[in-house]
């Protein structure tokens, strides 16, 4: 790899990842919802996130999942790896496993679990990513919900000033803080994408430069809709699409205990894989079925046949 990846913008979808039963991935499943969301139009895929429950996966079914979307999705679009784990060794093992399949991106959360409040902690993680990186791209990704530490606009931006990154994804919900990160990333040449659907709209006319929506893995049409809506400045129309993103939340996001459960469910009823997620996370509910599958068939999709 010798030429610089392509600074990322647009639609960037945090793509599910089907499983079985036992928590391995349905290689077919997830190759079909991959091809959906490049024939959709996306700008990017982001595999192994929150929304692919990437640090859920054992390491060979990680590996399997991150080798599968490399063979399907290849150069066509921005292909993003998450890498984020429990600490700095762990991260570069994996970091290592994308360099080694051809990933462009590298997707990093400050470690969880042990919590690293501190911006010298998160320096020292990312600057021993970018020693592994080499050609590849880090991605820095604030997602305190979970990793319980905030990646805060000054490191952020100590990030962008010593090159280490050109690209953060905020999906901390906290609109003040997104507006605050792209004003100052601005002059420092960061790309700022809102991971965070609620606010996306308001984000985009703020001057975010993308967004990356979990509900894009059923309808990506709005979000596309949306962002070109937000880069043209179109108040009506940026409102207009997230009428329909609040509806999106309601009926699959916050229709049960786990936000995802709802989404993997409803792509499901596309024939995209059972709908399990990986343990321990709640599986979808008797009364979520009910909401999801009249959402579902109510909408210009059309249900496929339920698997359970």
């Amino acid at each position: 790899m010798n030429r610089k990846p392509e600074r990322l913008k647009g639609v960037v979808i945090p793509s599910i990842t089907p499983v079985n039963e036992r928590d391995e991935v349905d290689q077919d499943a997830f190759g079909r919802v991959l091809r959906r969301l490049i024939a959709a139009g996306v700008n990017g895929i982001f595999v192994g996130g929150s929304a692919g429950e990437g640090p859920l996966l054992t390491g060979p079914e990680w590996r399997r999942m991150v080798e599968t979307a490399h063979a399907v999705v290849g150069d066509q679009l921005p292909l993003l790896g998450g890498v984020m784990d429990t600490s700095t060794r762990r991260v570069l093992e994996k970091i290592g496993i994308l360099r080694e399949i051809g990933y462009r991106y590298a997707v990093l959360t400050p470690t969880f679990y042990q919590s690293t409040p501190n911006g010298s902690e998160h320096l020292r993680l990312f600057a021993a990513a970018m020693e592994a990186a080499g050609d590849m791209e880090i991605v820095a990704y604030n997602i305190p919900g979970c990793t319980g530490s905030v990646l805060a606009v000054d490191t952020v931006c100590e990030l962008a000033r010593r090159g280490w990154i050109r690209c953060c994804k905020d999906s901390s919900g906290d609109l003040p803080h997104v507006m605050e990160l792209i004003r100052r990333g601005k002059d420092l040449g960061l790309s700022v994408l809102a991971g965070d659907e609620k606010t996306s709209g308001d984000a985009l006319l703020s001057g975010a430069n993308g967004i990356i929506p979990v509900c894009g893995n059923y309808e990506p049409e709005t979000f596309l809709s949306l962002y070109n809506a937000g880069a043209n400045g179109d108040h009506a129309g940026v409102a207009k699409q997230m009428a329909r993103v609040a509806e999106l939340r309601n009926a699959l996001v916050l229709a049960g205990p786990c936000w995802l459960t709802g989404i993997k469910y409803a792509v499901s009823l596309l024939g995209l894989g059972s709908g399990a997620i990986v343990s321990p996370l709640e599986p979808v509910t008797d009364d979520q079925r009910i909401i999801i599958r009249k959402f579902v068939g109510a909408g210009s999709q059309q249900p496929a046949e339920e698997t359970r």
